[in-house]
């Protein structure tokens, strides 16, 4: 497909602990062993409710960098899509190259600006258009 990772890094936000009932990983890519934070699992929250999608690989080092700045439990909500089983998620390599992905991790949502590489919480929350009063 062509797809290049940006050579991104970031900076984990920190944050306290927040216990949530375990459940079962489900993503195409690997899980992070970082929890999430009272603020990710928000911002998790705020970007499915604004149709934001992050589109990724399994195999991509940045890609798994951004997960884990979201944790577990707010990863595990994100609207992820695969952009390399086409044999597993033929219908997620579809919207990959329906919207035209061309590097990973992308960022995209109705309205806005695509975002291309890793990028911080705090970004996330500005794009997503969180007001800040949502994040405490």
């Amino acid at each position: 497909m062509g797809i290049n990772v940006l050579a991104c890094f970031a900076v984990a936000a920190s944050g306290s602990g927040l216990k949530v009932a375990a459940q079962p990983w489900n993503q195409p890519i690997p899980e992070p062993a970082t929890e999430s934070t009272a603020q990710t699992i928000k911002l998790a929250e705020q970007l499915n409710a604004v149709g934001a999608r992050f589109f990724g690989a399994h195999w991509c080092p940045a890609c798994k960098e951004q997960m884990k700045l979201f944790g577990k439990q707010a990863g595990r909500n994100l609207n992820y899509v695969e952009c390399d089983l086409p044999d597993k998620y033929p219908e997620q390599v579809s919207q990959c190259r329906d919207e035209n992905i061309r590097s990973i991790p992308t960022w995209t949502r109705p309205g806005s600006p695509r975002l291309e590489g890793v990028q911080l919480i705090n970004t996330l929350e500005r794009w997503s258009g969180m007001k800040p009063e949502q994040r405490n």
